[in-house]
Order: C-alpha cells, then structure tokens, then sequence
C-alpha cells in the first residue's frame, strides 16, 4: 500500500512541507485580484496630477476637443457597458452596483461643487450621497452572484428608490432651500413639509460634523461608512478569494477618491470611469477563473488543457498523473483530509521542471504537457516529480485535536497523529504513426498510467 502510516514524535502543530503549497496557492489567490484594482487607481491617479499638462499638449489637437465634449459623459458610457454584462451573465450585484454608481456619479459631478459653496442646517446632497454610496456597496457586494428578476433583487431595486426620494424629500438642493419635489409637498400638504424640514435640519446636525482638514467637506459619519464598508470588502476577500470582491473595494476606493477631490477637474470622471472599469475586469477575470481554473488546487483546468491540446505542435509529450490508493484515503481520513493531499500534489506539480503545462484533469487525475519534448525526455522530469512526492511527509492531523477545546490542546498526547506517504503513478506518451493527434496521445498515457499502477504503483512508465 502506498500510504505508509507513522506515529507523529511532535504534537498536532507539527510544520510540515505539504502546507507551503498552500500558503503560496493562499498567497497567489490573494494577491493577483488586487494588483489590477490598484493599478487602474494609480493610473488615474497620474493622470490627474498631469492632466493640466497633457491639455496644453493637445489643445490644437481638434480630435481632443470632440474628445473633451463627450468626456463627461465617459462613466455613464462604462456604466452602460457593465449593466449589459450584467444583464447577459444574470448578475443582479452588476446591474445594482452600476446603478448605485451612476446616480452617485450624478450628484456628484452635477451638484457636488454647487454644495461645497452653500452652507445651510439641514442635511445636505454631498453629504447623504457620500455617506449612503459605501452602504450600498457593501450591501450589493453581496449579490455579486445573485440572479435578476429574483425577490432580493426586486427589494434592492426598491430600496435604491426610496433612498432617491429621500434624497429628493430631505436634502438641501443647491441655488434652492429645498428640492421641487419638497416644495410641491409644501404646497399641498405644508405640515407634512415642515416636519421633513425638521428632520433634515437634524440629520444636517449629525452630518455637518467634518472629518480631517484635507477631507473637510466629507462628513464623519461617511468617512466612517467607507472605512467600515473597505474593512468588510477586504475581509469578504480575504475568505472568498474571489476577483470580483477585490474589485468592489477598488470601486470604493476609486469613488471615494473621485468625491474627496470634486473642485478639481476631471477627478470625479477619471475615478468613476476607473470604478466602472474595475468592474468591468474583475467581473470577466472572475468568469474566467470560474471557466479555467480548478478551484480547489489553482491548476488549470480541463477546459483549458482542451485549448492547449489544440494548440500543440509536432512534437510533445502527454502525461498522465494519478493519486495512488485516493479512494483509500479519503475513507481512512475523510474528504477534508483528501482536498489537503491534492493541494500538495498540485503545489508540486506547478513546480515541475521542463517547461511544462499543468493541469487537474478530474478526481484525484492530472496531467502535464510538455511541449517540445520527447517522452523519455518528459520522463526525466517527472520522475524528479515522483521522488519529490514520495519524500514529502503528510501530517495528519489526529481526531484528538479536533475535538478537543484550546485549553487541552497543548496537553493532548500525540497519539493517534499519523503522517502518511503519499505516491502518484504516472504515464507519459507522444506521438508516432499510430497516435497521430493529442487525443489520441492522451489516451494512450492513460492506458500507460494504468499499467503503472497494476504494476505496483509508485513509478513513471513511458
């Protein structure tokens, strides 16, 4: 059999080498989907610090001033892009957060400077916008997979509306002591007017109160609601692992970035237009990573190995990698147990030398390509892979400290741990005259894996 079993000398915190796989397949899952949302945020970032610059450098360029018109118009443009995307893929989350995005850019660009100038007691535009744009984005983050058409879907889209009357009912507009909407109720039912101007008016005490003198027109209680919006974003994708929740803490910071600096010209077009942008690539990156990529081990996935095995030219070697005895071990430990040993495979297995293109193909199954090789070869690497997984030890963790409480862990003897020896089999073929196209190489390394394994297991047959 080829999982050896062993009592563990150390107590169940024993550091083994099957945990650096998963702390760089951890590393890569977390730190690949932010390092777009930050880039397009440094872009705009520069772009702004030259835009006075690049005008002066293009003002006789009469392209640029049709481009200069229809600048304004650049997220509403993007906004509209992302609410088909969301439409095609069924994304309630996309539709909402565009939405949310749109009307916050509305406000914004439209009255956010008018209502920097005009003091008054009650609650403001600026100040209700940018304090309820990081509540909606932490509420439709949650969506992000959610379907159209649905009852939470339906109940989001009517809280999105009563906040727009709310606005339109309680804030201060500005050249205005109140909307038209407010002073149409006035005329009829002036009671009721009167009683939303006290509302506003206290509200407007809450929110008048300014954050640092940098961000003095954005209120406390909004800077409290992005800081505490970006905490749970980060934490959602810290658990997740998913693009598209990096990606809405990039829209928050793009956004909060575009409201914090609305008296300059084009702040509020540039980050919002990067806002919709971000969602944009995440959401596709998301899709491709769903599409492409096994979720479990970070391997390509079966979909792709198909597009490579098209793509392969004359000469190449196909190999076949499978788990031995799996099936044993997943009822001997369970399938938690199971999921730790694939990840150290796949962590090997994206280390193999020679230039190689891994994949999961399925089950306890992978495969590598070697494009370019023979495959004897393919052989010499793989056999190194082979060593390398026959010689690293797998600690199992004991029954014992699962279900024993913080305080006795330490106290717990280490009976019952075990560290198993974990083999794979594998088979490797290339073309001749008789295997003429990738699928049938493929298959002949499958039948070649399985003679390795009735052949004792453990070895790399050609």
């Amino acid at each position: 059999m080829s999982l050896t079993l062993k009592l563990g000398k150390r107590g169940c915190f024993a550091k083994v080498s099957h945990r650096k796989a998963n702390i760089l397949f951890s590393f890569k899952r977390t730190i690949y989907p932010l390092i777009l949302p930050v880039l397009l945020i440094v872009i705009s970032a520069v772009t702004l610090w030259n835009w006075p610059s690049l005008i002066n450098k293009a003002k006789n360029i009469s392209e640029i001033k049709a481009f200069m018109v229809i600048l304004p118009l650049m997220p509403y443009i993007i906004f509209s892009a992302v609410v088909l995307m969301g439409w095609r893929y069924n994304n309630a989350g996309l539709i909402l957060t565009c939405l949310t995005l749109a009307l916050a850019y509305f406000l914004f660009s439209h009255y956010g400077s008018l209502a920097l100038q005009q003091k008054s007691a009650g609650l403001s535009i600026l100040e209700a916008g940018a304090f309820l744009l990081p509540v909606n984005l932490a509420i439709f983050s949650m969506m992000a997979k959610r379907r159209i058409f649905t009852t939470f879907f339906v109940v989001c889209l009517l809280l999105l509306g009563l906040q727009i009357v709310a606005v339109f009912l309680l804030c201060r507009w500005p050249n205005s002591a109140h909307s038209p909407l407010w002073t149409g109720i006035h005329n009829i039912f002036p009671q009721m007017a009167d009683t939303l101007s006290q509302v506003s008016t206290r509200l407007g005490s809450w929110f008048h109160e300014s954050g640092p003198a940098a961000l003095n027109h954005i209120s406390l209680p909004a800077l409290f609601a992005f800081s505490g919006t970006l905490l749970f974003l980060l934490i959602r994708f810290l658990f997740t692992h998913d693009a598209i929740q990096a990606g809405f803490a990039g829209i928050l910071v793009a956004s909060f970035l575009g409201i914090s600096d609305l008296q300059t010209f084009p702040a509020a077009i540039i980050y919002f237009s990067a806002a919709g942008l971000i969602l944009i690539i995440t959401t596709i990156e998301s899709s491709y990573f769903m599409a492409y990529v096994d979720e479990l081990t970070g391997l390509q996935g079966r979909r792709s190995m198909n597009e490579t095995l098209i793509n392969l030219g004359h000469k190449y070697a196909i190999a076949m990698i499978d788990v031995d005895h799996f099936k044993k071990f997943n009822d001997t430990y369970g399938h938690k147990t199971g999921d730790q040993v694939l990840k150290m495979i796949a962590g090997q297995l994206d280390k193999i030398t020679g230039s190689a293109k891994t994949f999961r193909y399925g089950g306890e199954e992978f495969a590598a390509i070697f494009p370019g090789k023979s495959a004897e070869e393919a052989w010499r690497h793989l056999e190194k892979y082979r060593q390398d997984i026959a010689t690293t030890p797998f600690i199992v963790r004991s029954k014992q400290r699962r279900k024993g409480n913080s305080k006795s862990r330490g106290k717990l003897k280490a009976f019952g741990q075990k560290q198993a020896r974990v083999t794979v089999s594998i088979g490797v073929a290339a073309p001749d005259k008789k295997l003429t196209t990738p699928e049938k190489v493929l298959k002949s390394a499958d039948k070649i894996l399985y003679k390795a394994k009735k052949s004792g297991r453990n070895r790399v047959m050609v």
